[in-house]
Protein backbone atom coordinates (compact mmCIF):
# COMPACT_ATOMS: atom_id res chain seq x y z
CA UNK A 1 0.00 0.00 0.00
CA UNK A 2 2.95 2.40 0.69
CA UNK A 3 4.03 1.86 -2.42
CA UNK A 4 1.11 2.76 -4.19
CA UNK A 5 1.09 5.99 -2.42
CA UNK A 6 3.91 7.24 -3.91
CA UNK A 7 3.22 6.14 -7.18
CA UNK A 8 0.01 8.16 -6.85
CA UNK A 9 1.69 11.45 -5.84
CA UNK A 10 4.15 10.84 -8.56
CA UNK A 11 1.45 10.58 -11.19
CA UNK A 12 -0.59 13.36 -10.07
CA UNK A 13 2.70 15.55 -9.48
CA UNK A 14 3.87 14.87 -13.33
CA UNK A 15 -0.13 15.72 -14.60
CA UNK A 16 -1.05 19.15 -12.45
CA UNK A 17 0.69 21.87 -11.94
CA UNK A 18 0.63 21.92 -8.75
CA UNK A 19 3.65 21.68 -6.43
CA UNK A 20 4.22 18.31 -4.72
CA UNK A 21 3.16 17.60 -0.89
CA UNK A 22 5.93 19.29 1.15
CA UNK A 23 7.91 15.88 2.62
CA UNK A 24 6.70 16.67 6.38
CA UNK A 25 3.31 16.13 5.06
CA UNK A 26 4.15 12.30 4.27
CA UNK A 27 6.44 11.09 7.31
CA UNK A 28 3.41 9.27 8.50
CA UNK A 29 2.35 7.75 5.31
CA UNK A 30 5.74 6.47 3.64
CA UNK A 31 8.52 3.77 5.41
CA UNK A 32 12.05 5.00 5.65
CA UNK A 33 13.33 4.14 2.33
CA UNK A 34 9.42 5.32 0.23
CA UNK A 35 10.40 8.40 1.86
CA UNK A 36 14.04 9.01 0.97
CA UNK A 37 12.86 8.58 -2.31
CA UNK A 38 10.20 10.98 -2.64
CA UNK A 39 12.44 12.99 -0.60
CA UNK A 40 14.93 12.71 -3.45
CA UNK A 41 12.62 13.74 -5.90
CA UNK A 42 10.85 16.73 -4.47
CA UNK A 43 14.68 18.22 -3.95
CA UNK A 44 15.55 17.33 -7.39
CA UNK A 45 12.17 19.26 -8.51
CA UNK A 46 12.43 21.86 -5.94
CA UNK A 47 15.98 22.97 -6.75
CA UNK A 48 15.80 22.92 -10.15
CA UNK A 49 13.14 25.91 -10.02
CA UNK A 50 15.23 28.24 -8.73
CA UNK A 51 18.30 26.56 -10.99
CA UNK A 52 15.89 27.47 -14.46
CA UNK A 53 15.17 30.89 -12.65
CA UNK A 54 19.10 31.96 -11.98
CA UNK A 55 20.49 30.65 -15.69
CA UNK A 56 16.96 32.61 -17.33
CA UNK A 57 19.05 35.69 -15.53
CA UNK A 58 22.25 34.80 -16.23
CA UNK A 59 22.57 36.20 -19.86
CA UNK A 60 26.06 37.97 -19.78
CA UNK A 61 28.05 36.37 -22.80
CA UNK A 62 31.43 35.06 -21.24
CA UNK A 63 34.71 33.39 -22.39
CA UNK A 64 35.67 29.94 -21.48
CA UNK A 65 33.69 26.66 -20.50
CA UNK A 66 29.84 26.50 -18.77
CA UNK A 67 28.37 23.41 -17.30
CA UNK A 68 25.30 23.02 -16.21
CA UNK A 69 25.12 21.18 -13.07
CA UNK A 70 21.88 19.47 -13.96
CA UNK A 71 22.87 18.24 -17.56
CA UNK A 72 26.42 18.05 -17.94
CA UNK A 73 27.58 15.57 -15.87
CA UNK A 74 26.51 11.90 -16.72
CA UNK A 75 26.22 8.55 -14.44
CA UNK A 76 28.64 6.56 -13.39
CA UNK A 77 29.72 9.83 -12.76
CA UNK A 78 33.75 10.16 -12.91
CA UNK A 79 35.41 12.49 -9.88
CA UNK A 80 36.54 15.98 -11.03
CA UNK A 81 38.90 17.78 -9.50
CA UNK A 82 40.03 21.44 -10.72
CA UNK A 83 43.75 20.81 -10.91
CA UNK A 84 45.25 24.37 -10.09
CA UNK A 85 42.67 24.88 -7.03
CA UNK A 86 43.03 21.68 -5.93
CA UNK A 87 39.45 20.87 -5.09
CA UNK A 88 36.03 19.73 -6.54
CA UNK A 89 34.65 21.49 -9.13
CA UNK A 90 32.27 23.63 -7.67
CA UNK A 91 28.64 25.40 -9.09
CA UNK A 92 28.92 28.86 -9.54
CA UNK A 93 26.92 30.97 -6.69
CA UNK A 94 23.71 29.75 -6.82
CA UNK A 95 24.14 29.74 -10.72
CA UNK A 96 23.82 26.16 -11.09
CA UNK A 97 26.74 26.34 -13.24
CA UNK A 98 30.38 25.38 -13.13
CA UNK A 99 32.26 28.05 -14.74
CA UNK A 100 35.87 27.50 -16.20
CA UNK A 101 38.62 29.81 -18.01
CA UNK A 102 39.71 28.50 -21.14
CA UNK A 103 42.76 26.55 -20.85
CA UNK A 104 41.91 25.57 -17.16
CA UNK A 105 42.49 21.72 -16.51
CA UNK A 106 40.60 19.01 -14.80
CA UNK A 107 41.63 16.38 -13.19
CA UNK A 108 39.01 13.07 -14.05
CA UNK A 109 39.33 10.20 -12.23
CA UNK A 110 37.64 6.72 -12.24
CA UNK A 111 38.45 5.65 -8.82
CA UNK A 112 38.42 2.26 -7.73
CA UNK A 113 39.81 -1.14 -9.11
CA UNK A 114 38.92 -2.32 -12.90
CA UNK A 115 37.32 1.71 -13.09
CA UNK A 116 37.80 2.89 -16.54
CA UNK A 117 36.87 6.35 -18.24
CA UNK A 118 34.73 6.26 -20.71
CA UNK A 119 33.76 8.34 -23.57
CA UNK A 120 32.01 7.72 -27.46
CA UNK A 121 35.46 9.24 -28.30
CA UNK A 122 37.99 7.63 -26.23
CA UNK A 123 41.57 7.20 -27.66
CA UNK A 124 42.67 5.14 -24.65
CA UNK A 125 41.82 3.46 -21.99
CA UNK A 126 42.59 5.20 -18.34
CA UNK A 127 41.43 5.60 -14.87
CA UNK A 128 42.69 8.76 -14.28
CA UNK A 129 43.25 12.15 -17.09
CA UNK A 130 43.94 15.68 -17.58
CA UNK A 131 41.24 17.46 -19.26
CA UNK A 132 41.38 21.34 -20.72
CA UNK A 133 38.90 23.64 -20.84
CA UNK A 134 38.19 24.66 -24.81
CA UNK A 135 34.81 26.79 -24.60
CA UNK A 136 31.50 26.38 -24.00
CA UNK A 137 30.85 22.71 -22.93
CA UNK A 138 33.93 21.36 -24.89
CA UNK A 139 36.87 19.55 -23.45
CA UNK A 140 40.02 18.50 -24.80
CA UNK A 141 41.88 15.66 -23.62
CA UNK A 142 45.77 14.96 -24.53
CA UNK A 143 46.61 11.14 -24.88
CA UNK A 144 42.86 9.60 -24.32
CA UNK A 145 40.54 11.57 -26.54
CA UNK A 146 40.02 12.67 -29.72
CA UNK A 147 39.37 16.29 -30.73
CA UNK A 148 37.18 18.52 -28.43
CA UNK A 149 34.40 16.82 -26.87
CA UNK A 150 31.19 17.37 -24.90
CA UNK A 151 31.82 16.93 -21.08
CA UNK A 152 28.19 15.22 -20.89
CA UNK A 153 29.59 12.09 -22.54
CA UNK A 154 32.33 11.53 -20.18
CA UNK A 155 31.55 8.44 -18.07
CA UNK A 156 32.99 5.92 -15.95
CA UNK A 157 32.35 2.32 -16.30
CA UNK A 158 31.21 1.69 -12.73
CA UNK A 159 30.60 3.91 -10.21
CA UNK A 160 33.62 5.78 -8.37
CA UNK A 161 34.60 4.16 -5.30
CA UNK A 162 34.89 6.51 -2.18
CA UNK A 163 36.61 5.62 1.37
CA UNK A 164 36.82 6.66 5.08
CA UNK A 165 40.52 7.15 6.17
CA UNK A 166 41.23 8.12 9.71
CA UNK A 167 43.56 11.08 9.73
CA UNK A 168 46.09 11.88 12.69
CA UNK A 169 44.51 15.60 12.90
CA UNK A 170 42.32 16.08 16.23
CA UNK A 171 39.20 17.87 17.13
CA UNK A 172 37.12 18.48 19.51
CA UNK A 173 37.56 16.16 22.67
CA UNK A 174 40.37 14.93 20.77
CA UNK A 175 38.39 12.81 18.48
CA UNK A 176 40.30 11.51 15.67
CA UNK A 177 39.08 13.87 12.37
CA UNK A 178 38.01 10.78 9.82
CA UNK A 179 38.81 12.14 6.35
CA UNK A 180 36.33 11.05 3.40
CA UNK A 181 36.72 11.22 0.17
CA UNK A 182 38.35 9.10 -3.47
CA UNK A 183 41.74 7.88 -4.13
CA UNK A 184 43.87 9.38 -6.96
CA UNK A 185 20.13 10.72 -10.79
CA UNK A 186 22.57 8.82 -8.59
CA UNK A 187 20.84 5.35 -7.05
CA UNK A 188 21.37 5.73 -2.95
CA UNK A 189 23.83 3.25 -1.96
CA UNK A 190 23.68 1.10 0.73
CA UNK A 191 25.06 2.22 4.19
CA UNK A 192 29.20 1.50 5.04
CA UNK A 193 30.51 1.12 8.09
CA UNK A 194 34.14 1.21 7.25
CA UNK A 195 36.49 0.06 9.99
CA UNK A 196 34.73 2.01 12.69
CA UNK A 197 32.43 -0.07 13.98
CA UNK A 198 34.42 -2.95 14.81
CA UNK A 199 32.34 -6.08 16.01
CA UNK A 200 28.93 -4.30 15.11
CA UNK A 201 26.79 -5.07 12.52
CA UNK A 202 25.66 -1.56 12.49
CA UNK A 203 22.65 -1.88 9.57
CA UNK A 204 21.53 -4.83 11.55
CA UNK A 205 21.04 -2.50 14.94
CA UNK A 206 18.79 -0.03 13.18
CA UNK A 207 16.01 -2.93 11.80
CA UNK A 208 13.09 -2.73 14.33
CA UNK A 209 13.31 -5.97 15.45
CA UNK A 210 16.50 -4.93 16.65
CA UNK A 211 15.65 -1.72 17.81
CA UNK A 212 12.85 -3.48 20.12
CA UNK A 213 15.36 -5.64 21.48
CA UNK A 214 17.71 -2.53 22.49
CA UNK A 215 14.97 -0.19 23.85
CA UNK A 216 13.24 -3.02 25.58
CA UNK A 217 16.77 -3.97 27.80
CA UNK A 218 16.81 -0.24 28.70
CA UNK A 219 12.66 -0.02 29.72
CA UNK A 220 11.32 -3.10 30.11
CA UNK A 221 9.79 -5.14 27.39
CA UNK A 222 6.56 -4.61 27.91
CA UNK A 223 6.94 -0.74 27.57
CA UNK A 224 8.58 -1.67 24.29
CA UNK A 225 4.78 -0.76 22.46
CA UNK A 226 4.71 2.32 23.61
CA UNK A 227 8.00 3.48 21.85
CA UNK A 228 8.59 1.75 18.74
CA UNK A 229 5.30 1.61 16.88
CA UNK A 230 5.12 1.65 12.92
CA UNK A 231 5.03 5.47 13.06
CA UNK A 232 7.57 5.92 15.44
CA UNK A 233 11.20 4.31 14.79
CA UNK A 234 14.47 4.63 14.50
CA UNK A 235 15.98 5.85 11.24
CA UNK A 236 19.79 6.45 9.79
CA UNK A 237 19.53 10.27 10.20
CA UNK A 238 22.08 11.67 8.19
CA UNK A 239 24.76 14.71 9.35
CA UNK A 240 26.04 16.00 5.81
CA UNK A 241 22.59 15.30 4.04
CA UNK A 242 23.35 13.59 0.43
CA UNK A 243 21.56 16.57 -0.99
CA UNK A 244 24.21 18.84 0.43
CA UNK A 245 27.13 17.41 -2.12
CA UNK A 246 26.58 18.72 -5.66
CA UNK A 247 27.95 15.77 -7.89
CA UNK A 248 26.89 12.39 -7.81
CA UNK A 249 30.58 11.48 -6.41
CA UNK A 250 29.71 13.15 -3.56
CA UNK A 251 26.69 12.44 -2.73
CA UNK A 252 27.67 8.53 -2.51
CA UNK A 253 30.67 9.30 -0.41
CA UNK A 254 27.76 10.82 2.45
CA UNK A 255 26.78 6.85 2.96
CA UNK A 256 29.39 5.58 5.58
CA UNK A 257 27.81 4.99 9.30
CA UNK A 258 30.08 7.92 10.64
CA UNK A 259 27.65 10.33 8.83
CA UNK A 260 24.71 8.87 10.91
CA UNK A 261 23.10 8.78 13.55
CA UNK A 262 19.83 7.51 15.03
CA UNK A 263 17.02 10.29 14.57
CA UNK A 264 12.93 8.98 15.21
CA UNK A 265 11.97 9.07 11.53
CA UNK A 266 8.97 11.92 12.19
CA UNK A 267 12.24 13.82 13.34
CA UNK A 268 14.11 12.73 10.00
CA UNK A 269 11.35 13.93 7.82
CA UNK A 270 9.80 16.72 9.68
CA UNK A 271 11.97 19.52 10.89
CA UNK A 272 15.34 18.27 10.33
CA UNK A 273 14.33 17.72 6.79
CA UNK A 274 13.23 21.21 6.86
CA UNK A 275 15.79 22.79 7.90
CA UNK A 276 18.42 20.92 5.04
CA UNK A 277 15.93 22.31 2.66
CA UNK A 278 15.55 25.82 3.46
CA UNK A 279 18.83 26.40 4.60
CA UNK A 280 20.49 25.06 1.68
CA UNK A 281 17.20 26.84 -0.61
CA UNK A 282 18.53 30.22 1.70
CA UNK A 283 22.27 29.98 1.32
CA UNK A 284 21.94 29.70 -2.36
CA UNK A 285 19.61 32.21 -3.03
CA UNK A 286 21.08 34.62 -0.67
CA UNK A 287 24.75 34.13 -2.29
CA UNK A 288 25.95 33.49 0.82
CA UNK A 289 29.66 32.37 1.64
CA UNK A 290 29.12 29.93 4.68
CA UNK A 291 30.43 26.85 5.94
CA UNK A 292 27.74 24.87 8.29
CA UNK A 293 29.39 22.78 10.73
CA UNK A 294 26.86 19.42 11.88
CA UNK A 295 26.69 17.24 15.03
CA UNK A 296 25.00 16.20 17.60
CA UNK A 297 25.12 16.30 21.32
CA UNK A 298 23.62 14.52 24.29
CA UNK A 299 21.71 10.80 24.72
CA UNK A 300 18.27 11.13 24.90
CA UNK A 301 15.87 9.27 27.46
CA UNK A 302 13.00 6.97 27.41
CA UNK A 303 10.91 6.15 30.82
CA UNK A 304 11.35 2.59 31.83
CA UNK A 305 8.76 0.58 33.78
CA UNK A 306 9.21 2.06 36.90
CA UNK A 307 8.66 5.96 35.40
CA UNK A 308 12.90 6.92 35.52
CA UNK A 309 14.37 8.51 32.29
CA UNK A 310 17.12 5.94 30.82
CA UNK A 311 19.67 6.52 28.10
CA UNK A 312 19.16 5.24 24.67
CA UNK A 313 21.63 2.77 22.96
CA UNK A 314 21.42 1.35 19.59
CA UNK A 315 23.68 -1.83 20.80
CA UNK A 316 23.33 -1.85 24.65
CA UNK A 317 23.92 -5.76 24.95
CA UNK A 318 26.04 -6.86 27.78
CA UNK A 319 28.29 -3.53 29.26
CA UNK A 320 27.77 -2.25 25.80
CA UNK A 321 26.63 1.03 25.46
CA UNK A 322 27.55 1.78 21.89
CA UNK A 323 25.75 4.38 19.05
CA UNK A 324 23.57 6.25 21.32
CA UNK A 325 20.60 7.98 20.36
CA UNK A 326 21.01 11.72 20.11
CA UNK A 327 19.37 14.02 21.89
CA UNK A 328 19.65 17.37 20.12
CA UNK A 329 20.85 17.24 16.30
CA UNK A 330 22.37 21.03 15.49
CA UNK A 331 23.42 22.60 12.15
CA UNK A 332 25.31 26.16 12.45
CA UNK A 333 25.65 28.02 9.90
CA UNK A 334 28.93 30.59 9.50
CA UNK A 335 29.43 33.21 6.99
CA UNK A 336 33.51 33.94 7.61
CA UNK A 337 33.86 37.30 5.34
CA UNK A 338 30.41 38.87 7.09
CA UNK A 339 31.18 36.78 10.47
CA UNK A 340 27.91 36.04 11.22
CA UNK A 341 26.14 32.95 12.18
CA UNK A 342 23.50 30.61 13.47
CA UNK A 343 22.82 27.73 15.30
CA UNK A 344 19.57 25.76 14.62
CA UNK A 345 19.08 22.90 16.91
CA UNK A 346 16.38 19.80 16.99
CA UNK A 347 15.64 17.78 19.94
CA UNK A 348 15.08 14.32 18.49
CA UNK A 349 12.75 12.84 21.23
CA UNK A 350 8.71 12.43 20.11
CA UNK A 351 7.89 11.53 23.71
CA UNK A 352 8.95 14.32 25.54
CA UNK A 353 5.86 16.49 27.25
CA UNK A 354 6.44 20.81 26.07
CA UNK A 355 7.19 20.98 29.37
CA UNK A 356 10.22 18.88 29.21
CA UNK A 357 11.20 20.22 25.46
CA UNK A 358 11.39 23.46 27.44
CA UNK A 359 13.53 22.90 30.03
CA UNK A 360 16.10 21.52 27.63
CA UNK A 361 15.98 24.36 25.28
CA UNK A 362 19.32 26.13 26.60
CA UNK A 363 18.85 29.97 24.75
CA UNK A 364 16.44 32.23 23.21
CA UNK A 365 14.28 30.97 20.38
CA UNK A 366 16.10 33.38 17.71
CA UNK A 367 13.97 32.52 14.88
CA UNK A 368 10.57 32.59 16.76
CA UNK A 369 8.71 35.70 15.58
CA UNK A 370 11.70 37.30 13.67
CA UNK A 371 10.93 38.29 10.24
CA UNK A 372 14.51 38.01 9.25
CA UNK A 373 14.15 34.18 9.16
CA UNK A 374 10.66 33.48 7.43
CA UNK A 375 12.75 31.38 5.39
CA UNK A 376 12.52 28.63 8.05
CA UNK A 377 9.41 26.65 6.89
CA UNK A 378 10.01 24.42 10.08
CA UNK A 379 7.17 23.78 12.86
CA UNK A 380 9.31 24.56 15.83
CA UNK A 381 6.69 23.51 18.51
CA UNK A 382 5.94 19.85 17.05
CA UNK A 383 7.47 17.68 19.51
CA UNK A 384 6.83 14.78 17.47
CA UNK A 385 8.66 16.02 14.51
CA UNK A 386 11.40 17.61 16.82
CA UNK A 387 10.99 20.60 19.07
CA UNK A 388 13.43 23.07 17.35
CA UNK A 389 15.07 26.28 18.26
CA UNK A 390 17.94 29.04 17.22
CA UNK A 391 20.28 30.59 19.36
CA UNK A 392 23.68 33.10 18.82
CA UNK A 393 26.77 31.41 18.20
CA UNK A 394 27.73 32.10 22.09
CA UNK A 395 24.64 30.89 23.39
CA UNK A 396 25.64 27.65 21.43
CA UNK A 397 29.08 27.09 22.64
CA UNK A 398 27.90 27.18 26.57
CA UNK A 399 26.25 24.66 26.39
CA UNK A 400 27.63 22.38 22.83
CA UNK A 401 31.17 23.48 22.99
CA UNK A 402 32.37 21.75 19.63
CA UNK A 403 33.17 24.92 17.31
CA UNK A 404 36.39 26.18 16.83
CA UNK A 405 37.32 29.41 17.47
CA UNK A 406 35.98 32.32 15.30
CA UNK A 407 34.94 35.39 15.79
CA UNK A 408 30.86 36.23 15.42
CA UNK A 409 29.92 39.36 14.94
CA UNK A 410 25.96 38.91 15.13
CA UNK A 411 23.12 36.30 13.23
CA UNK A 412 23.44 35.27 9.57
CA UNK A 413 19.90 35.64 8.92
Amino acid sequence: MKSLIILTFLAVAFCLPTDWPNPDELVYKLGEEEFEDYLEEWISREEQKWVNTSLATSTSARSGCTFNVRGDFSSPQPVFIHRWMNNYLAAYGNSGQVRLNSGDEIIVACTGSGRQIRHPNIASNVAVATARCVNSNLISGSGWLNGNRQLRQLTCNNDAIHEAVQTNERCYGNNVVISVGFRTGVNRPNWIAGNFFPGINVNNLYTQNRQREAIGRAVGTNMVGRYVTSQQFLSRGHLVAKSDQVFATGQRSTFYFINAAPQWQPFNGGNWNNLEINLRDRIARAGYQTTVYTGTFGVTQLRNSGGQYVDIYLDNTGNNRRIPVPQYFYKVAYDANRRLGTAFISINNPYYSLAEVRSLQFCTDRCRNNNAFSWLRWQPDRIDLGYSFCCTIDEFRRRIPHLPNFQVNGLLT
